[in-house]
């Protein structure tokens, strides 16, 4: 089936009709999603908060899965029966369609790819009136390039963390060499004078902490299916690193995902970011992979969980490892060859391993829905969720208690 754009714009019209206040109270855990309307006798302001709410809405999934491009979506295309083809304004221009089951209860988007796709289609598809997912379980699903010390060509990779690296000054370091011998890029935070500074401004997207006790369900379930071990490439190449994690077969891990627009590689850059990974969570988050989008889709779900729209305890970001972002020792001094020229054997395994390892949750969530999903009281989360700033609540255990905003 196919929405027109006047259909959409028509529901979305009389849904703005019957707007939903502000729905999160900071002094409690969770607060209920009700329809309401404005008291201009008792107003003490001015401001009029809406959102489309989810009293038009035509379907509620129980899980999304979101892709960011075609190589990611296809192989889920391909594992479930959809059926429903909709199409929504505001998505990307070759991504314009979420897909869904028979009876609507998965669904799955693509984003297009980068933080600017991202954010944009996650934005509207929760702003959709077609769509009520004030109850969905959102599974990101994506490749990613990773680092031998804690994972392996095709595998899966789960996060607590996610940490956008790009919002940093930059100074080629060609020109840092000789004026900062002690440098080891030409990265440094905002607001200081070095790499080794937690930054002083901050813009608020640059980690964000998911549910770990969700996470961790995910896992079980992941840990239990026999994931795709890749081409016989892929084994030799393995291989030549010194690293166990490595050597191995695919194998899930919790480790967190790191976000840049900019698609880095080479071990001065690993070894930088791993250090701002350690710096921007207080020591606690591990980067294993890399990635393009999730910081942007996470900042998309948190402006929506603000207004009631969706449930950031509900998200669950699981990476699959398509090529290792560091050169193994023998190629250790030519990067630039490594990244432009190494056989690594393909990116077969990752592609049908995020199937294998994110299908157990999704059949989870559906099948235990009365019992165990749809209140989510089982998972509700023991460690904070959110971002930097504190916005849905809570207070941070990772940052400082004050930033100047940039």
């Amino acid at each position: 089936m196919k929405f027109s754009i006047l259909t959409t714009l028509a529901i979305a019209a009389t849904a703005v009709a019957q707007p939903l206040l502000f729905k999160r109270d900071n002094t409690t855990e969770r607060a209920n999603v009700t329809a309401t309307h404005i008291e201009q006798d008792e107003s003490d302001n001015n401001d009029l908060q809406t959102s489309y709410g989810s009293h038009y809405a035509l379907f509620q999934p129980k899980v999304v899965v979101i892709s960011m491009f075609e190589l990611e979506r296809d192989p889920w295309l391909e594992s479930l029966d959809f059926k429903h083809n909709i199409t929504l304004p505001g998505l990307s221009p070759i991504y314009p369609t979420v897909h869904c089951t028979t009876n609507y209860s998965i669904c799955q988007v693509t984003t297009g790819e980068g933080e600017i796709n991202a954010a944009a289609s996650i934005t509207a598809l929760s702003l959709s009136p077609l769509f009520d997912l004030t109850k969905t379980y959102f599974l990101i699903a994506g490749i990613a390039g990773g680092m031998p010390e804690y994972t392996t060509l095709g595998g899966v990779t789960f996060a607590k963390y996610a940490v956008q690296v790009g919002l940093e000054y930059q100074i080629d370091p060609r020109e840092v060499e000789k004026t900062n011998p002690d440098w080891n890029t030409g990265y440094f935070a905002y607001g200081t004078k070095n790499p080794f500074t937690y930054p002083k401004n901050v813009y608020g997207t640059e980690v964000f902490e998911l549910n770990e006790k969700l996470r961790d369900r995910a896992v079980d379930l992941a840990s239990k299916v026999e994931l795709d071990k890749g081409t016989k490439q892929n084994a030799k190449f393995r291989a030549l690193y010194k690293e166990e994690a490595a050597k191995k077969e695919p194998f899930i891990a919790k480790c967190d995902v790191l976000t840049s627009d900019n698609y880095f590689s080479g071990p001065l850059l690993d070894e930088y970011f791993s250090n701002f990974t350690k710096l921007m969570t207080n020591g606690s988050g591990i980067y294993c992979s890399t990635a393009q989008e999730d910081n942007a889709s996470l900042e998309a779900l948190t402006r929506m969980d603000q207004y009631g729209l969706v449930d950031y305890e509900r998200i669950v970001v699981m990476r699959t490892i398509s090529d290792f972002a560091v050169p193994p020792p023998s190629m250790a001094n030519n990067t630039v060859k490594f990244f432009t020229e190494a056989d690594q054997g393909g990116i077969g395994a990752s592609l049908t391993n995020l199937v294998k390892a994110g299908l157990p949750f999704v059949h989870d969530v559906i099948e235990n829905w009365d019992d165990v999903y749809e209140k989510g009281t089982k998972y509700v989360p023991d460690n904070y969720i959110g971002d930097i700033y504190g916005t849905l609540g809570g207070t941070p255990d990772f940052g400082k208690e004050s930033f100047g905003v940039a």
